[in-house]
């Protein structure tokens, strides 16, 4: 009789190993269609593990074995709870989508609710921008004048830089490597279009020089970014003629001595900002560092604080204010260089909204949307004469840019433009208004986003992890797709993913952008999984402790584990 309870006591633990989906809360009734083939014949099955002696101890050693292996080698649904239920990241909100590329659902995660969606965002904006505008298609920077060239070579009338959102002139270089390399002068292009003036024969200019970005409405920031974020490289403003990624470089270097004020110097070298230089040379070894502030709409710039005699300095890239007037006023600058006598000043002109609608309603219209054709945008003015030109990289490869190092200044002209060329306008609201329709046309549900940006920077954007995937599975099956999934950072390779997913089973194996604003942190893509197909997901996660990386190494976990199982 002992030995039959025993044995009884055992058959009742196999059953229960058994049944443990059960107890985690999948009803059969819940299993999706391709899974119930797999528990066939279920009384028979239980016969026989309360009939055999052997079952018992089999299920013994499986229960011992699940109790010790790791995480990534558990069901996802188990690998993934234990990964988000330590202790780092579980008060964090998480979602998360992943699915075959035809659509069909492997494993979900409040893949419904709303998330900041961060940069991730640009997923959106870029995706529209490969399925509606050539991959080919340039923008060509004119410089004009309103007069003619006299015999003397005078104008006696203004120049115009006219900008029609080329992201490009800057040192960059382009197609995109491993990284983002720079070489020579910033504002290269703007050099030679002065001078090809030169070349014209033009000796003075009786007049302004101008910086006309009236191609694109004067937004130059979208509705929700931080005040705190305006000042710096990733908050630059959008400028339909911007240069240098709309942001200028200063070094404050220490002195030879100690006592003395830091050595600054500015790069590009157009005089634009008033620097404020309180910023001492401090003793070898000093723990002080240097500090620097800029506020709203200041053209003062001022660094202070202590910088240690032998160390690097301060190096800081400074967003310029209004990129239409930098740009007026360095080649002012460079044709003063050139010997070209101007009486004139540099100044901006800019197109300012009229517009007072509410912006939801307006960009839930629906708009008709058609691929475009053209080759090349440019927008001469008539009557005017035309003195230089600059034509921009292919759109293609500056995609590739605005994806790989995660760049908001070009996903937002990138909105912009899709405004300019598919709808009315090249406003935030008719950008966002071609972008929303597209998602729709792709088969995203209305509710799962909500956008008031192209880059993701807007604390107002929302996204649902399954809005994601299914742009993601969209663009798989379109003839850009291949071409949107190379532009992605890869694991352990390039971009903003050089770093993360070194491991031989996912290296160079993750297609994925990142995306990280305040307390948001993103991770939406394409993983080769283990057994060697494509599969699409999104990780998203807010309301995360300040400063921590423990989200991050908790994506990177889920991510290896969607590998694992599938």
């Amino acid at each position: 009789m002992r030995s039959f309870q025993t044995q009884w006591e055992r058959g009742v633990k196999g059953i229960a190993l058994i049944l443990e989906p059960v107890r985690l809360g999948l009803a059969w009734g819940t299993l999706r269609p391709e899974m119930q083939p797999r528990f066939p014949h279920l009384t028979l099955l239980l016969l026989g593990v309360l009939l055999c002696p052997a079952m018992p101890f089999a299920g013994a050693d499986v229960a011992a074995r699940a109790k010790h292996r790791p995480a990534h080698k558990l069901p996802l649904s188990q690998a993934v709870a234990r990964i988000l239920a330590d202790p780092g990241v579980n008060q964090a909100h998480w979602g998360v989508s992943v699915v075959t590329l035809s659509g069909r659902p492997i494993y979900a995660l409040n893949d419904h609710q709303y998330f900041n969606p961060a940069s991730n965002a640009k997923l959106f904006t870029t995706a529209a921008a490969y399925a509606l505008l050539p991959s080919g298609l340039t923008f060509t920077t004119l410089v004009s004048s309103s007069a003619p060239i006299s015999n003397s070579g005078e104008i006696r009338g203004s120049l115009t830089i006219l900008g029609v959102g080329d992201p490009s002139i800057s040192a960059r270089t382009m197609p995109f490597g491993v990284e983002t390399e720079r070489i020579g002068s910033p504002l290269a292009a703007l050099e030679d279009m002065a001078d090809q003036i030169v070349r014209h024969g033009v000796h003075s200019v009786a007049g302004d020089i101008v910086g006309d970005d009236t191609w694109f409405p004067f937004e130059r920031y979208g509705a929700g970014w931080s005040w705190d974020d305006l000042q710096w490289g990733h908050g630059a403003p959008v400028s339909a003629l911007s240069m240098n990624d709309n942001v200028v470089y200063l070094n404050a270097l220490p002195a030879a001595q100690v006592g003395d004020t830091a050595v600054a110097s500015w790069f590009p070298a157009t005089a634009y900002y008033t620097l404020e230089n309180s910023l001492t040379t401090s003793p070898p070894g000093d723990p002080g560092k240097p500090g620097i502030e800029r506020l709203p709409g200041e053209l003062t710039v001022r660094v202070f604080g202590r910088t240690p005699l032998g160390q690097h300095g301060l190096h800081a890239a400074l967003s310029i204010e209004d990129p239409a007037d930098y740009a007026a006023r360095s080649l002012r600058e460079m044709l003063l260089a050139r010997g070209v006598q101007v009486t004139g000043k540099a100044r901006a002109q800019h197109r300012f909204l009229s517009d007072t609608g509410d912006f939801l309603s307006e960009q839930a219209q629906p708009i008709a949307l058609h691929p475009i054709s053209i080759e090349n945008v440019e927008a001469a003015k008539p009557g005017e004469i035309l003195l230089a030109s600059h034509v921009s990289p292919p759109l293609g490869q500056d995609l590739v840019v605005t994806n790989k190092v995660s760049q908001n200044l070009h996903a937002e002209i990138t909105l912009r433009t899709l405004g300019k060329l598919e709808s009315s306008d090249g406003s935030i609201l008719e950008g966002t208004r071609v972008v929303r329709q597209f998602l729709i046309m792709a088969g995203v549900e209305p509710a799962d986003f909500v956008l008031f940006d192209g880059c993701g920077l807007s604390v107002q954007d929302l996204a649902t992890p399954r809005a994601f995937t299914t742009v993601l599975t969209y663009a798989a099956g379109q003839s850009w797709g291949e071409a949107f999934r190379t532009s992605l950072p890869v694991g352990g390779v390039d971009g903003s993913l050089s770093e993360r997913f070194k491991l031989p089973s996912l290296d160079g194996k993750v297609f994925a952008k990142t995306g990280t604003l305040g307390e948001a942190n993103a991770l939406s893509g394409y993983l080769v999984a283990a057994s060697g197909q494509t599969i699409a997901f999104s990780i998203l996660c807010t309301d995360h402790r300040p400063s921590l990386q423990a989200e991050r190494a908790a994506m990177d976990k889920i991510v290896a584990a969607i590998a694992d199982s599938n």
